[in-house]
């Protein structure tokens, strides 16, 4: 029995050293319990992704995000007080899933590729913006100026193409690196450059630039960006 006093409303008030009872360290939410089986999870999950391919920690896709929380939460909750074996097989049934979708995705035709990760979203082409493909993914301007800043491009007239891709990063490309190639195969490979590049040479054709605002591309290009996602 541990000894004190009673307090006011009849609650013992344990003083000294006897605040830290025996058993806080072996019983399930103990003081070791983080250092312990917390450590131990640590390792296993460590040794797995060490032998594991890169593919497994690279957040390419929504699937990727996912496992990346679902681990994280996981091993959270196995350092607080979970069953370290419930815990494992968890952080297993995450990167077994992960796998899985990836073993998937990268055997599926490109053009099934959109079943398992969104395809990159266009929000500016050629020095103007696709205002509306911006409004309607939710993208304000202060975020894409910033990602302008990041790479040291001073003025959008500078563009050739700005993409959001699947894993939510911005990819930007300026028209000097593009230069006077006339396709680009990494760029063509995307539904939206591609779609507005013949919408391009068509109106080359046609001698018509379009109604297209200063800093905007008209509605025609925003509509043909807007089906190609």
């Amino acid at each position: 029995m541990s000894s004190g006093s009673s307090g006011n409303n009849g609650t013992l008030v344990v003083a000294g050293p006897d605040t830290i009872q025996v058993a806080d360290f072996y019983v399930k939410a103990s003081i070791l319990h983080p250092l312990v089986i917390g450590s131990i999870a640590i390792i296993v999950l460590f040794t797995s992704l060490r032998f594991f391919s890169n593919r497994s920690i690279a957040a390419m896709n929504v699937t990727d995000w996912i496992a990346n929380v679902a681990i994280g939460s996981t091993l959270a909750g196995i350092c607080n007080g979970n069953s370290l074996v419930r815990g494992m097989l968890s952080l297993a049934t995450i990167l077994g899933f992960q796998y899985l979708m990836s073993f998937v995705g990268s055997r599926l035709p490109s053009k099934h590729g959109w079943l398992l990760t969104s395809p990159p979203i266009m929000i500016a082409f050629r020095g103007k913006l696709l205002s509306k493909v911006m409004v309607r993914h939710r993208i304000c301007l202060g975020d894409f100026y910033a990602s302008l800043r990041q790479k040291n491009i001073l003025d959008v007239s500078e563009l050739e193409c700005v993409f959001i891709e699947a894993n939510g990063s911005f990819s930007i490309y300026t028209r000097k690196q593009v230069g006077n190639c006339r396709e680009v195969d990494v760029l063509m490979q995307v539904p939206s450059y591609k779609a507005l590049c013949e919408d391009a040479d068509q109106r080359v054709q046609k001698n018509d630039g379009g109604k297209e605002g200063k800093d905007c591309c008209d509605d025609q290009q925003n509509d043909l960006a807007s089906e190609a996602c």
